[in-house]
């Protein structure tokens, strides 16, 4: 029997988090596209946690995050709408996020700002930010 691709392992570890399925499937690409000893710190780590929401106004949303503990819990939240971006734009951002998680919202080094730290990091794994990203925030 052969064995599973990491990416359908992913797949696979991506349900315990109840992402709907348009977030799930960018956000399975990205981290197939990390380095094994980052993914394998995502999907070894009991306290980490991933979800999406609908950032409609007037509309509420609730996470589930671990109990207190010794170790501090990570968490990435993705907004719903994301997905009505281009691909390249929603891959930047998810890996942007797995940067500042997989950082602690830290920088590299104590003098780096978190946010340079998780752009240089997202480009690293294959996911710069788009020349145009201002242009994704601007309301017809």
């Amino acid at each position: 029997m052969p064995a599973a691709s990491p990416h359908s392992e992913i797949t696979l570890w991506l349900t315990r988090f109840s992402l709907t399925a348009e977030i799930a499937a960018p956000v399975a690409d990205v981290l197939a596209t990390l380095p094994q000893l980052v993914l394998s710190d995502f999907l070894t780590d009991e306290r980490f946690t991933i979800a999406d929401y609908d950032a409609t106004p007037g509309q509420t949303g609730h996470f589930a995050v671990p109990a207190p503990s010794r170790t501090p819990a990570r968490a990435v939240v993705l907004k719903r709408h994301l997905i009505r971006m281009q691909p390249h734009f929603v891959r930047y951002v998810i890996a942007h996020e797995l940067a500042h998680a997989h950082l602690r919202n830290a920088g590299r080094s104590p003098a780096e700002d978190p946010e340079h730290a998780a752009d240089a990091l997202a480009a690293e794994w294959g996911h710069p930010r788009p020349e145009d990203w201002r242009t994704f925030f601007r309301r017809p």
